[in-house]
């Protein structure tokens, strides 16, 4: 987990040591040890993390190969393993590229599909529609697993297709949570479009967090 801190709590306690008169070594805040010290620098590198994702995903079709990098380097951080961003991301995005440009081109193309069977059949046949957004649900469920899925561990796309689709099922109350999280995400791009630019880093490391306690309860969470 991330240090906790809190930036006003550690300048009213500068301030009153001054006050004091106890002397406080401006130099401690910026050891590499120090708990804030430390959550800046990770808060930093997530954003940069995001603006790699960003850059990675603009052709659309490697949002995949983007996104299994950026579950790759959270789940890093997480475990506490050192890992330099650059050097993971890049490494990840190459190895993951062709699996993860074929899962990619098919969620979007199942996602147009259903996308426009939901428009068509609107006004004509209701119940149709309901069935194509039935069936975005099943599709969508297994696609907020299926990347992070990938990131740890090394199966066939039929494999990782198969087990995102029963672990989205049988833990819906993760699945709900990641959705609920990304819905958040989307939101805040909404509200500011500006921070797509580096904010998909943060919203990775607290998927990861929900996802990696789940991986690890049912021994899904395999570092490659």
């Amino acid at each position: 987990m991330l240090p906790h801190f809190s930036i006003p709590r550690m300048i009213l306690s500068i301030f009153i040591n001054e006050k004091r008169g106890i002397s406080v070594d401006i130099q401690t805040i910026f050891d590499p040890d120090n708990a804030v010290w430390s959550f800046l620098m990770k808060l930093y590198s997530l954003a940069l993390a995001g603006l790699l994702w960003f850059i990675c995903s603009l052709p659309i079709i490697t949002l995949g190969p983007a996104t299994i990098a950026l579950f790759t380097y959270c789940f890093a951080l997480l475990d506490g393993r050192e890992s330099y961003l650059l050097r993971t991301f890049f490494s990840t995005f190459a190895s993951s590229f062709k699996q993860g440009i074929v899962v990619t081109i098919i969620v979007l193309a199942a996602t147009v599909f259903l996308a426009f069977d939901a428009w068509f059949f609107l006004n004509t046949i209701p119940f149709l529609f309901f069935a194509a957004v039935a069936l975005y649900v099943l599709l969508l469920f297994p696609s907020l697993h299926i990347f992070a899925l990938m990131s740890v561990q090394e199966k066939t796309i039929k494999e990782h297709c198969t087990r995102a689709f029963i672990l989205s099922i049988t833990h819906i109350a993760t699945t709900i949570t990641v959705l609920v999280v990304i819905v958040l995400w989307f939101l805040s791009i909404y509200a500011l479009p500006a921070t797509i630019i580096f904010s998909a880093g943060p919203a990775c490391i607290v998927v990861s967090m929900f996802l990696r306690l789940l991986y690890k309860r049912i021994g899904a969470y395999v570092i490659n």
